[in-house]
């Protein structure tokens, strides 16, 4: 195992979980970061030293790829504390910070966390029900070490676990540190900002996994545009029912996005021609 090295903290962060209570939904790309990113982007970003993300590689920004290493899941299924044995291997720091890829975060709190947990086994946010969040968290790392070697984490309680430490509590901004575990976690996120576009997003996230469809392969603007124009160029309750027709004729031959794309173009002639003869 490396020494211990580094004065800054490295980090680990859990990304690797199945969101089964959210249909499957890779929840760490949610756009509900704080700057309005991905969770994960701005995770990552909040996070010090070198930042290992336990799971499969995701897609983010330049910015934030450049601050990741990804680290494969050493026991796939077997909870978050065995996510966090899967990047201590790879942590030289005296401390590391923990953190889940599916909840809010800043480097205001993470930097907060560091300088609490100086001198003690750690440190870690105080949730509303003032219990500890053993995810947003800095704590040495031979404890922790010690904590998961047995059983490498699997199907372990990162909370009983990090319980057992002197663990410091840090009371922070509710508002900026939000766990996204179920949907009515991510309406009431949603509802709390006026960002019509994230509702729309986070709308068809769940309507394209309950329905097994590639969400990407959703041409949306297009939609919605066509759904305006049939509203305002023929009547409100056609809208509703071309898209629906659209749909099932797409389905119904197994059309790709581009020949939906042409299919779209079509209706939207047939709505012009309406309005020209109306």
């Amino acid at each position: 195992m490396s020494a211990v090295t580094a004065a800054i903290p490295d980090s680990i962060v859990v990304a690797g979980g199945k969101a089964s209570r959210m249909g499957g939904l890779d929840k760490a790309m949610l756009p509900l970061g704080l700057s309005g990113n991905a969770l994960l982007a701005d995770v990552i970003r909040s996070c010090p030293g070198k930042v290992f993300v336990v799971g499969y590689p995701r897609n983010l920004d330049a910015r934030s790829s450049d601050l990741t290493t990804w680290v494969p899941d050493l026991n796939p299924g077997g909870g978050p504390a065995a996510g966090i044995w899967s990047g201590l291997e790879n942590v030289t720091s005296e401390y590391v910070v923990i953190s889940a890829a599916d909840q809010t975060l800043n480097a205001e709190t993470v930097n907060t966390l560091v300088q609490v947990a100086s001198g003690n086994d750690g440190a870690w946010a105080i949730r509303s029900d003032g219990s500890g969040q053993p995810l947003c968290a800095c704590v040495r790392t031979e404890k922790l070490r010690e904590l998961l070697e047995p059983t490498q984490g699997v199907n372990q309680s990162p909370l009983r676990l990090l319980s057992s430490l002197n663990m410091v509590g840090v009371n922070v901004n509710p508002d900026q540190v939000v766990d996204f575990d179920t949907w009515q976690d991510v309406v009431k996120a949603v509802k709390g900002s006026e960002v019509m576009d994230q509702i729309t997003q986070m709308w068809m996230a769940r309507v394209a996994t309950l329905l097994e469809v590639d969400p990407h392969e959703v041409l949306t603007s297009e939609l919605l545009d066509l759904t305006r124009d049939v509203a305002h160029g023929v009547e409100r309750k056609s809208a509703p029912l071309t898209t629906f027709l659209l749909g099932y004729a797409a389905g119904k031959d197994s059309l790709n996005p581009d020949e939906v794309r042409k299919l779209i173009e079509t209706v939207s002639n047939a709505v012009a021609e309406w309005q020209i003869v109306d």
